[in-house]
């Protein structure tokens, strides 16, 4: 883990490929870099939903690998957190929106769809999912439900817990920053505030629980800056339907 974390792009990697503007080619550079890992299944031109089928399942890998790394105490804890690129899907479920059509071609997400509104919560029952089922009731909260569960795998001594609130305080603060943002700012300041956080958290905790906790959470800001990169491109270059 530490190794991985010493790969993370910096800013300049960032840099070339944000000044990359055709899909083909920010394919090759993230090939060829330090990211390669999230882009090896990707078909040549992948349209946006392959890229987002491809990028969850890159995910669900990256972590079981990590999880895979630790003590038995803390696995579950790690394997929990591969739900996390699923949440904003489920809670559109929970509010009973309307399914888009990749929804229900999703390995997790197509047999809740596939249910009545009012029968999505229960259906997860039986599943790896089912603590979410919490998140359903009203008002719908997928996340909490989410986070809840996810400090009940937290150790028991008090000493390696509080690192770890440390951390979910953390995100937190970043989401609700995001959620009060003006409709025309970025979210550049808010990612780069919460990154720094995150390494700071992951170093000086080493050997923990928060160790790998902060160092999963980095990857998945990681993922989410690929997949912009890469959606905002396969957007542009779609071809425009007819009127």
């Amino acid at each position: 883990m530490q190794s991985r974390f010493g790969e993370r792009p910096v800013a300049a990697d960032w840099q070339h490929l944000e000044a990359t503007r055709d899909l083909g080619a920010v394919l090759q550079v993230l090939r060829g870099g330090k990211l390669a890992r999230w882009t090896g299944r990707f078909a040549v031109r992948p349209g946006v939903h392959e890229i987002e089928r491809r990028l969850r399942e890159e995910w669900l890998r990256a972590v079981d690998e990590v999880a895979a790394w630790q003590p038995e105490g803390w696995r579950e804890g790690t394997r929990w957190m591969r739900w996390i690129v699923h949440l904003p899907a489920l809670q559109k479920l929970a509010r009973g929106g309307r399914a888009p059509a990749w929804m229900r071609t999703d390995a997790v997400l197509g047999p809740i769809v596939a249910r009545e509104p009012r029968e999505r919560g229960p259906a997860l029952a039986g599943t790896p999912l089912a603590p979410l089922a919490a998140g359903f009731a009203d008002p719908p909260d997928v996340a909490r439900a989410w986070a809840t569960h996810w400090q009940n795998l937290w150790p028991r001594d008090a000493a390696a817990r509080a690192p770890l609130a440390e951390l979910l305080a953390a995100i937190r603060a970043s989401r609700e920053r995001l959620a009060q943002a003006p409709p025309e700012a970025t979210s550049r300041d808010s990612v780069v505030a919460l990154e720094r956080r995150l390494a700071l958290l992951f170093r000086r905790n080493p050997l923990s629980p928060t160790a790998t906790a902060a160092y999963v959470s980095l990857m998945q800001l990681d993922l989410q800056r690929v997949r912009g990169l890469l959606a905002v491109r396969a957007l542009r270059d779609a071809p425009v339907a007819a009127p």
